[in-house]
């Protein structure tokens, strides 16, 4: 009787069965997949470091750290270091051409001023004569000398140290 009940559903039975197998089978498929990401990422956590222990991975992780901020603080050091140099080394060089002598034609005198980020180097000057010519130079200190200054040699301390913004002016009179 049982069985003879059975026989009138025998398809519905079949189409169920058929149904449930196909959501087993999609189940199964996203299990083996969600199964393959879990090994990659455990994988990936091989390969930092060749122990599976995390505390080993994290002290090699807290050494490297220190490592490179140890690395960081010697770069800026170096850095602080070389800036520093800079600010001794010329860094706005100027030149100013001129006419020393009204019988002379051409500006063949000149000034040049050769100062670093502090307003200190030198100022170089050479005066062009038909009969001779003569060269000296000048110490500048923060922007002034203790030499006299010629008006030439002002002004090209004066755009050197406007070029460069530098904090100094030019304080020496003639």
């Amino acid at each position: 009787m049982i069985f003879q009940t059975l026989a009138h559903y025998t398809l519905y039975i079949a189409v169920a069965s058929a149904v449930l197998s196909i959501i087993c089978l999609i189940l199964a498929i996203v299990a083996v997949s969600g199964n393959r990401r879990m090994k990659r990422r455990l994988q990936q956590w091989k390969d930092i470091s060749t122990t599976a222990d995390l505390e080993e991975v994290f002290a090699s992780t807290k050494q490297a750290v220190a490592s490179i901020r140890h690395q960081v603080m010697e770069t800026e050091q170096a850095l602080q270091q070389l800036e520093d140099e800079m600010k001794r080394k010329v860094s706005t060089p100027q030149i100013q051409r001129y006419n020393a002598f009204a019988e002379v034609g051409s500006d063949l005198s000149y000034s040049v001023a050769l100062l670093d980020e502090e307003g200190d180097g030198v100022v170089l000057t050479s005066i062009y004569g038909r009969d001779d010519s003569v060269t000296y130079g000048k110490p500048v200190n923060k922007g002034d000398s203790n030499y006299l200054l010629t008006t030439e040699e002002k002004a090209v301390i004066k755009a050197s140290l406007r070029k460069g913004n530098h904090p100094y002016e030019v304080k020496s009179m003639s």
